[in-house]
């Protein structure tokens, strides 16, 4: 039984193997348009941004969805009843096949359709017009490529290189812009203010550290895991640039989104020196070129929008010399032990020590804010306070929001609790405390500012569950497939990185976006190994 059942697979990966074609072709086209046209496309500078990437994204994704089914179509009518037998050995009903994630998808697209159906604000919860667009349409997007990307994707390394090279001009731009250079002109007409936000092709700033926290992981993952030294050096330089970008940014959920990452990637890569040596290579890189952005600001006489204190750590203090020749070390001693004994893996208490010495010091921090918050609550914090201390001010008044939507839920009807006030309806919900938000500088918002939070007001416990179970869904299936094929822990970097800065930031069609595409690779790499057995790189 084992055997035939090993043949019937051994067949599987033969044929899986030799029929790439246009198909999937179609779907690395695509992806090559969204991960180097995508970033990069504006038609008025940042004043329809917002929808000029939503159009671009729509589109696209429609003509390759419309493409994809009339193949499906086209080959279906063609086979005849064996031929597409042979191509379902297993016998399995379509349902059969569907893995956790594609039901936590097919969940999470059915909860946003409920939810507006029962909205009071219908039109705007299908269309997200009261918010970031984030309405029934683009999430019914998000799950239609979602299943075209998992059926038909194959792996090809020039599609990550086009989003590397794309990326490094997204980078470029926003040191440029940091430093009041713009080539592009896209700040002319922009007031002061709104000039000292909005930066490269991206958007605002906490915009481009989300895009920072998508891209980033995904170069760096790459540089550690590609076989060609051409490849990795491509790699390690948009990392170098990226870091810049992100001492650039000023917001704190870049930094939140990219530390977390490289404590969790730390101690994944831990355990062998051939993948270790190459991470810290590319923090090595990291560290440098944010010494070298130093010396551009030496070169433009410091003339920059600014940087905030924990930026300022690694561009302008003493501490980021020791930190950049430390990492320096660290990678020659990795590269000379790994020369001299390839090969080496290190026992488990190595990624566990290093694991449990990080969720101490979290668990220090959450230790020293609840205690600020509860216990000492009138002790001068001086610039730490928004950190340290949660209350209305905490994290640019993000306080008052997540505080105001727990008031929201708590005040909901049970029904609205379960399916929330319709999809990127927010706005409806917390206008009741706008007069108050008035005192921190805002008029009014349509975000909470955290995903989960916005998803719990928005599409209720219901609509949240599915969401988080399509991330954990994806984070377990690149566990799973990591051993055999490394590209899923590439893949699933953008999603880890990208659902921690989703804590303080906003969903949006602008890296939102990319993120769905990544848990989609996730799983259709995870799908593909789980049938040909190999890894990608092996190409």
């Amino acid at each position: 039984m084992g055997t035939a059942k090993n043949k019937n697979k051994n067949k599987s990966a033969k044929r899986l193997e030799k029929s790439y074609g246009v198909k999937n072709s179609i779907v690395n086209y695509y992806l090559f348009l969204m991960f180097a046209i995508f970033p990069l496309f504006y038609t008025d500078a940042y004043f329809n941004i917002r929808h000029d990437k939503l159009y671009f994204f729509i589109v696209v994704t429609a003509i390759v969805i419309v493409a994809e089914v009339l193949i499906f179509l086209t080959v279906n009518l063609e086979s005849s009843a064996k031929n597409r037998a042979a191509e379902n050995d297993d016998n399995k009903q379509w349902y059969q096949k569907l893995s956790f994630t594609d039901w936590a998808m097919l969940a999470f697209l059915a909860i946003n359709l409920f939810s507006t159906l029962l909205s009071n604000r219908t039109t705007d919860a299908f269309w997200g017009t009261a918010g970031r667009n984030n309405g029934l349409l683009l999430m019914a997007f998000y799950v239609a490529v979602y299943f075209v990307i998992t059926r038909y994707y194959r792996f090809k390394e020039y599609v990550f290189l086009a989003f590397s090279a794309a990326s490094a001009i997204v980078f470029i731009l926003a040191v440029l812009n940091g430093f009041y250079i713009d080539p592009l002109n896209m700040a002319v007409n922009l007031d002061e203010q709104t000039a000292l936000d909005f930066t490269s092709t991206i958007g605002n700033k906490n915009l481009l550290s989300s895009y920072i926290c998508v891209s980033l992981p995904v170069f760096i993952t790459m540089a550690v895991h590609t076989e060609k030294n051409s490849h990795r050096a491509v790699y390690l330089l948009t990392c170098g640039l990226g870091f810049a970008s992100l001492m650039t940014a000023d917001s704190d959920s870049g930094i939140l989104g990219i530390g977390v990452f490289l404590v969790i990637f730390l101690v994944w890569y831990s355990k062998r020196i051939s993948r270790l040596k190459r991470y810290f290579l590319s923090l090595t890189v990291m560290l440098a070129f944010a010494k070298l952005l130093r010396l551009f600001s030496y070169i433009m006489d410091d003339n920059s929008k600014g940087m905030d204190e924990f930026q300022n750590l690694f561009v302008y203090s003493g501490f980021s010399y020791a930190a950049l020749a430390a990492a320096g070390v660290i990678t020659a001693l990795l590269y000379l032990l790994d020369y001299k004994k390839p090969g080496i893996v290190l026992p488990k208490t190595v990624p566990i020590a290093i694991g449990s010495a990080a969720a101490v010091c979290a668990a220090a921090i959450i230790g020293v804010v609840i205690y600020f918050s509860t216990v000492n609550t009138t002790a001068d914090l001086g610039s730490m306070e928004t950190i340290l201390r949660f209350n209305d001010k905490w994290g640019t008044h993000r306080g008052f929001m997540w505080i105001r939507s727990m008031w929201i839920f708590s005040d909901a009807s049970f029904i609205q609790k379960l399916f929330g006030t319709g999809p990127d309806t927010f706005y409806y919900a917390f206008s009741p405390y706008f007069s108050e938000l008035s005192n921190y500088g805002d008029s009014s918002t349509n975000a909470a500012h955290n995903e989960y939070i916005n998803y719990l007001i928005t599409i209720g416990i219901a609509g949240l569950a599915s969401y988080l179970a399509v991330v954990g869904g994806a984070v377990a299936r690149a566990i799973k497939t990591a051993r055999k094929n490394p590209l899923a822990i590439v893949c699933i970097s953008a999603v880890i990185c990208y659902s921690i800065q989703a804590v303080v930031n906003i969903a949006q069609p602008i890296t939102t976006p990319l993120f769905i595409l990544f848990i989609a690779l996730t799983e259709a790499v995870g799908r593909e190994t789980s049938v040909t057995g190999r890894s990608s790189f092996e190409e």
